[in-house]
């Protein structure tokens, strides 16, 4: 039977999800599994929120708020520029209410190689081309470039940065970014739409990545986004949201689906952004799963690149001699799960998730036991 789906979609590679730890469980038939490959918190979810997901079980019956105000309200208390909100099932959607909302089958989006890849998923989905400007060999981009993909092509409605980016770690700095800023607003009377993905924002320990709401305020045409799935660890409700001007929001508010948010995750995500102690555990469990990495990774001489993200890029071919996929399965039969990267055009990497100092030092020993294999095989 002849189906008439257009050729974007037929040739549509969708999004693989890090493999499932139940999956791998009954593949290997093991018992204990790691799982580093999805940039989750190992602390699991904030207690306040679980608290207050459980009050909410008697009320299941009922439809959730579909306008989110008391999380929209508390958001607001936080941000004292107070910019407009809009809510969605995780980040994700709210990617998709963009490109939905402000381009037309054939306009465009730019932004980097090896970007968060739901940028150029979402906007295949809708008929729009994904133009991406090149990385370096720090894994990092020139935004005179970037800006450049918007100014050569009239069709580029919306420009993504993700700062810091999921799977490099790499950032873009203040003044980086100001410069982007700059050169977009000489382009079209500046109505190009500049998309700040903030996700990993808490994690951020550098002092020249900028907050998102100063180039808010400087280039009003800036949407950004944010996510309560990393550090406040609510991956499982999928909650996220943007922040930009009441205009640019106004209009995505209408292709935004009724009660996209369900009542739990609703009052999860406000509690979670009142558990102040949860997330600074959060932070410092990172901040020490990160040094623990970067010290275990120079002593087994494996390269990797400096990640302001809850994560860390390695390089498989010059530490291991082998391929992201191959070293990952490489570790799967020895129950560790961590993440390929060739979709992003990166096969010789592979990113691995911070978890517990147990964790951490399991996978550590699981790394160590598969390079001295490499090596011993190899007749070193």
């Amino acid at each position: 039977m002849s189906f008439q789906v257009p050729d974007y979609i037929r040739t549509l590679v969708p999004y693989v999800p890090g493999k499932p730890i139940e999956e791998t469980q009954r593949e290997f038939r093991i018992k204990k599994v790691i799982k580093l490959a999805s940039n989750e918190n190992p602390l699991g979810a904030s207690p306040k929120a679980k608290r207050a997901i459980a009050s909410t079980l008697g009320e299941l019956n009922r439809y959730p708020d579909g306008s989110g105000f008391r999380l929209k309200q508390a958001l607001k208390k936080m941000f004292p520029s107070s910019p407009s909100v809009i809510l969605g099932n995780g980040s994700n959607d709210v990617i998709d209410h963009l490109i939905r909302t402000f381009c037309l089958a054939g306009d465009a989006i730019a932004t980097s190689q090896a970007a968060f890849i739901a940028y150029k998923i979402c906007a295949q989905i809708h008929g729009v081309k994904t133009l991406e400007t090149p990385l370096n060999k720090e894994l990092k981009f020139d935004v005179k470039e970037l800006a450049d993909l918007a100014r050569k092509n009239d069709r580029v409605r919306l420009v993504f940065v993700a700062n810091p980016n999921n799977p490099t770690g790499t950032y873009v700095t203040r003044s980086e970014l100001k410069t982007l800023v700059r050169e977009l607003s000489s382009i079209r009377d500046g109505s190009v739409i500049l998309v700040l993905d903030y996700a990993y924002w808490e994690y951020v320990t550098a002092k020249d990545l900028p907050n998102p709401l100063e180039i808010l305020q400087e280039y009003p045409n800036t949407v950004i986004l944010r996510t309560f799935s990393k550090v406040y660890g609510l991956a499982g409700l999928r909650v996220g949201y943007g922040m930009g001007s009441s205009e640019l929001i106004s209009h995505m508010e209408k292709v935004r689906q009724p009660f996209n948010i369900n009542s739990s995750a609703l009052v999860g995500a406000e509690a979670a952004l009142n558990d102040k102690s949860f997330v600074a555990r959060a932070k410092l469990l990172n901040e020490k799963g990160m040094s623990f990495w970067e010290k275990h990774l120079n002593k087994l001489g494996v390269p990797f690149w400096k990640s302001q993200g809850n994560f860390i890029m390695i390089d498989c071919k010059q530490g291991f001699g082998m391929s992201g996929v191959d070293l990952n399965n490489a570790c799967l039969p020895l129950g560790l799960i961590l993440r390929p990267v060739a979709n992003y055009g990166l096969p010789d990497l592979l990113r691995i998730t911070v978890g517990t100092p147990e964790e951490n030092k399991k996978a550590g020993q699981v790394l160590k036991q598969i390079q001295s294999q490499t090596y011993k095989s190899l007749g070193h």
